[in-house]
């Protein structure tokens, strides 16, 4: 599923239903990194298309968010002004709805306790924190490979009829007592009709109370006799009929009070729970395999799998960049190897550890090594860009602080340009316009230091290695031969990276794709513009290469995998 993320933080994966309530997906929690379930929920609207502010939402947010062991947890509850949005953990099992269908038979009398004691301790909890189900039924309870049974759902009757999608008539029919149906006054006995409605089905396969309609229903429930339990399977105790059928009533006052006083009226006709539980864990890791999910519920990409990982990648980056910078500052004042390598290790260091100390020291470092050997003019330039930087987004130590290293080094293989793209896929549009800049400006230092002519796109892979050596390195382009189109450069790749970040906000392939070529032709178009001006001294044979290139890369990048954002601005 190539789709928008949901509430700017969750890729869909996959479609896991759709129902009366709305449908749920699975995706992939950007942030987290981990899978979850998602139901969505469509909001009313009026005649024009808005939002109609509805009582009662912040009632089934409550619902949703309560936490039990036997309850599915939910992570987060949010509107977007046209869905409502319960985000739930990915259960690794099976409904109970489809075990019955696997099987097309009844489970046992030590499952069905499992089921009751599990599902009994979920409502009861929910019912002491007044909160009603209204949509027990078998797809709504779920059996783990550890044979732990959660009931999921909860509150999202009270939420459809906050959104005006139902009123007292939300549940399912074969599952709803009369009173539901007719929308009148509900309880906890309502709650413990559609419990037994659910326990008949688990030890007969048959829900008598199914209908194509309401009315069917109703008439089922109060009219027609109720079939005892032991007429579809003789084995079961009279008793067990008996509490069934009066939990069953259509009259609420004729029903156990509670949950629990269901429960406790039928489990000592049941077997034994212990026993239960290993067997629907031994059934749904067969049911659904040795892999939870099939391959194309797999994460979006590489970088959806790198994520994980994402917080040491930044620190092992932060590592080998301030270590470059800081040998590159010690190697402008001829020190001995060893203190050398020392400092750089010490700086290293501390940017494995603070990403944002580390780059202080080694922007340090850069800054007094160009002062050093280029003289004060550049090294208080260099001093001055370093710190501004540094101010607005290195001390932060994020990702972003550190892409305007990989400019010079995408420079050694005509790629240059590509940094301000991936800029663009990896963050939002603010951010990645100042890491495009700043990647722009270290490019056109690194490049003019080195001897590089206009365009400024190239630097000599000797730099990385010694960079104060005598080839020519670091031989400054005098302030006569400034060309004042260089100033522009920086804000040609400012924009290209934001133009890329703002058409990649959808973070699928397609709209990152888009984004890549939409930033390439801003940066062609500012390259051509500087080549079309008097005295520019290159052709498009000086630039076209590196966009190309560039571009390349970040066409690469994509296909890898929809991009992923964590940063905020």
């Amino acid at each position: 599923m190539d789709e928008q993320l949901i509430l700017d933080r969750y890729r869909p994966l996959a479609e896991l239903g759709a129902g009366g309530h709305g449908s749920v997906v699975l995706a992939f929690d950007s942030k987290m990194t981990r899978r979850v379930a998602i139901k969505q929920i469509p909001l009313p609207t009026d005649t024009l298309g808005r939002p109609v502010p509805r009582a009662g939402l912040a009632e089934a947010r409550t619902a949703a968010l309560l936490n039990h062991p036997n309850i599915v947890t939910v992570h987060e509850w949010d509107t977007d002004g046209e869905y409502a949005y319960i985000v739930m953990e990915d259960v690794d099992g099976s409904s109970l709805a489809d075990v019955l269908d696997e099987t097309r038979t009844p489970l046992d009398s030590d499952e069905v306790a499992a089921v009751v004691e599990a599902v009994a301790a979920a409502v009861g909890y929910a019912h002491d924190n007044g909160v009603l189900h209204l949509d027990l039924k078998p797809g709504n309870v779920l059996a783990t490979r550890t044979g732990r049974v959660k009931v999921a759902d909860f509150g999202i009757s009270a939420l459809t009829d906050a959104a005006g999608l139902a009123h007292g008539t939300s549940g399912t029919i074969g599952y709803m007592p009369p009173e539901q149906i007719r929308g009148a006054a509900l309880d906890e006995r309502t709650d413990v009709w559609a419990f037994a409605a659910l326990v008949y089905e688990l030890l007969t396969d048959a829900n008598p109370f199914d209908s194509d309609t309401t009315e069917g229903s109703l008439f089922k429930i109060e009219v027609a006799e109720v079939p005892a339990p032991s007429e579809f399977e003789p084995a079961l105790a009279a008793a067990l009929d008996h509490a069934l059928l009066t939990a069953l009533e259509p009259d609420p006052r004729d029903r156990y009070a509670s949950v629990a006083g269901f429960a406790e009226a039928i489990l000592p006709y049941l077997g034994d729970a212990e026993s239960g539980r290993r067997s629907l864990a031994e059934f749904v890791g067969e049911f659904i395999g040795d892999d939870d999910l099939p391959d194309e519920y797999d994460a979006g990409g590489l970088w959806d799998r790198l994520a994980p990982h994402a917080g040491v990648l930044t620190r092992l980056a932060a590592a080998l960049g301030c270590a470059w910078l800081a040998w590159a500052g010690t190697r402008a004042f001829g020190l001995p190897i060893a203190p050398q390598f020392g400092v750089t290790l010490m700086v290293a260091l501390a940017g494995a550890l603070a990403p944002g100390l580390g780059l202080a020291l080694g922007l340090g470092g850069l800054v007094a090594g160009v002062a050093r050997f280029g003289g004060w003019l550049p090294g208080l330039l260099t001093g001055v860009a370093a710190a501004a930087f540094w101010v607005v987004r290195g001390r932060r130590g994020r990702a972003d602080a550190l892409v305007p290293l990989a400019a010079p080094v995408l420079a050694i293989v005509r790629a240059a340009p590509g940094a301000a793209l991936l800029s663009g896929l990896a963050f939002r549009p603010i951010p990645a316009a100042i890491a495009s800049a700043a990647s722009a400006v270290l490019l056109l230092g690194a490049s003019a230091a080195t001897g590089g002519a206009a365009p400024l796109l190239r630097t000599p892979v000797q730099m990385f290695l010694f960079p104060w050596s005598a080839e020519g390195f670091w031989t400054v382009t005098p302030v006569g031969d400034f060309d004042p189109a260089m100033l522009a450069v920086p804000i040609v790749w400012a924009a290209a990276g934001a133009t890329c970040a703002l058409l990649a906000g959808r973070q699928t392939r397609l709209a990152a794709a888009v984004g890549v070529l939409a930033g390439a032709a801003v940066l062609a178009a500012g390259y051509a513009l500087w080549a079309a001006l008097p005295g520019s001294g290159f052709g498009p044979a000086a630039w076209a290469p590196d966009v190309a290139i560039g571009t390349a890369a970040a066409l690469v990048a994509v296909a890898l995998g929809p991009p992923l954002r964590t940063d905020a601005e």
